[in-house]
């Protein structure tokens, strides 16, 4: 390839070049450099994309706030109103310091423990229980399909004493039919 030693040549040159495929790789590229040049203009020009700047600085300061807007105009709100964005996060940090949080191992401690307990029965066997159950194992015969009374009996029988105002769990209706 020759280079281009007269202006005719560079001339030819340009011509070949599609620009509109060189634009569409560049504007993205420049793209949140304007919008946030733009944002931090109109930052310093108008009083209500001011006031606006300095919320967005101080609202994305805090760790659980997040206010889905662009990355540029964040930058650019957090570049214009970093004094207040930065007192914000101090009484974040102090305001976090003072929280007594349980550590990771503990709760996992405190999980095996809850866990290790022997769970005590639901429900104590009473007349009325007894006789919710027989009522519900019936209507669990008749409703469900055959063959399936084994699998679905269980679920079919808790929902149906729940229904009548008895909280039992499947494997305490397991254990009182011997499913």
């Amino acid at each position: 390839m020759k280079l281009p030693n007269s202006q005719k040549d560079v001339e030819e040159l340009m011509k070949n070049i599609d620009w509109t495929r060189t634009f569409q790789i560049i504007i993205p590229l420049f793209q949140p450099i304007i919008i946030g040049g733009l944002w931090l203009v109109a930052c310093r020009f108008d009083k209500k994309a001011d006031a606006t700047a300095k919320f967005i600085a101080i609202a994305e300061s805090i760790p659980t706030i997040d206010l889905n807007l662009p990355k540029a105009v964040v930058l650019a709100s957090l570049y214009h109103s970093i004094d207040e964005a930065l007192d914000m996060l101090k009484e974040v940090i102090e305001a976090l310091k003072d929280l007594d949080l349980p550590t990771a191992p503990e709760i996992i401690d405190a999980a095996k423990k809850e866990i290790l307990e022997p769970l005590k029965p639901i429900v104590e066997p009473t007349k009325d229980t007894i006789s919710a159950l027989a009522e519900c194992h019936a209507n669990a015969k008749k409703n469900l399909p055959y063959g399936s009374f084994y699998i679905l009996g269980p679920a079919w029988i808790t929902s149906c004493m729940a229904q009548k105002g008895f909280t039992v769990s499947a494997s305490w209706v397991k254990d009182e039919l011997g499913l």
